[in-house]
Parts: structure tokens; sequence; C-alpha cells
């Protein structure tokens, strides 16, 4: 670990000749956490029925578009955290082959197609290789929240064009769980 939550991946086989592990060796599933998502889809709920209730009446052209953005807004939210609801088995997967969030991949993702992960304020941080960007198994939803991001954060330094920002609320323990499964599949304190 060179700073608190950061990690700088050996590619495997680099310097020792060995053979690129199996996804299976030393893996940490963590499974999604449903307190919280389910606390979102209620939140998200109750705001869509407050934008319904803005609706009833006879409404100004103002209070009008407040309301259904609010009801697409938080519709949208209450779908996402309801499909992240009823996921059944491990959110994310770290092992010494590399990482699967399957939030956000539809493979696992191999160390040696990152530069370094980071972990904070909440979120997994990937730093890609700019050769392997375009080869990764990531969905369109991470590389469209990927370019939201970088629109929005304005990230800055030689890795902000290939940073994905991955959340770590959806995973029980959170932040510090990723962070502790990093550390003990890649062997660092």
């Amino acid at each position: 670990m060179t700073r608190a939550g950061a990690f700088r991946p050996e590619r495997p086989g680099h310097r020792t000749g060995a053979r690129e592990p199996s996804p299976d060796e030393r893996r940490v599933d963590l499974p999604v956490a449903r307190r919280p998502l389910a606390g979102l889809l209620l939140g998200a709920s109750v705001f869509v029925a407050a934008g319904a209730w803005m609706l009833g009446g006879h409404p100004g052209p103002v209070v009008a578009g407040i309301a259904l953005l609010a009801i697409a807004f938080f519709g949208l939210c209450g779908l996402v955290a309801l499909r992240d609801l009823t996921r059944r088995g491990p959110v994310l997967s770290v092992s010494a082959y590399g990482l699967f969030d399957r939030r956000f991949s539809t493979a696992w993702i191999p160390w040696s197609a990152l530069e370094g992960c980071h972990v904070a304020s909440g979120m997994l941080s990937l730093a890609v290789r700019p050769e392997r960007d375009a080869a990764l198994p990531l969905t369109r939803r991470a590389r469209w929240t990927a370019r939201l991001n970088r629109l929005v954060l304005r990230p800055r330094g030689p890795l902000a064009a290939r940073l994905y920002l991955m959340p770590c609320q959806g995973v029980t323990g959170g932040a510090e769980a990723v962070a502790q499964a990093l550390a003990r599949v890649l062997g660092r304190r």
C-alpha cells in the first residue's frame, strides 16, 4: 500500500515469469448491503410519490417541471436500487487475478489492466492502462458514469482520462470492507 487505501498492483509474471493466477485463487467475495439499498428505495419512492402529489391539482409550469424531474430522477434511482437489492451472490469479488464488480463489469478485470486502485470517500477508483481501456469488460453504465464523473468532478493528472469510480456503499461493510479485501488479496497491510 503506497498510501491509505492506494494499491499499485504488480503485473502478474512481470518480474518473476510466473503464470497469471486464476480468479478463484485467494478470492474474497463481498455481498450486497441490503439495508442501505432498502433505505434508498424507500426514500426514492417517497420522492416519486411527492412528485406525483405535486402534479395533482393544477400546478403551474415551474411546479409541474420540478415534479416531473423529481419523478424521473428518483424513479431512476429507485429502479437502480431495486435491481441491486434483488441481486443474488456477491457484488464485488477480489482475487489475485483481479476484481469483478458485477454492477459495472461483465467479467473479471485483471490487475494487469490497471495502473492502480484507490479506496477513498466511499469510492473505489480504478486507474486503467490506456492500451487496455477499450478491451475491458465494462458495462455501458460504467463507461457512461465514468464520462459523467470526468465531466462533473473534473479530475486532474495523467490518470484522469482513464479513471473509473465505483461506489462502495452497495457492498456489505462499505469502503472499509473493500479496502480490507484489497489488502488481504494483494498481501499488503
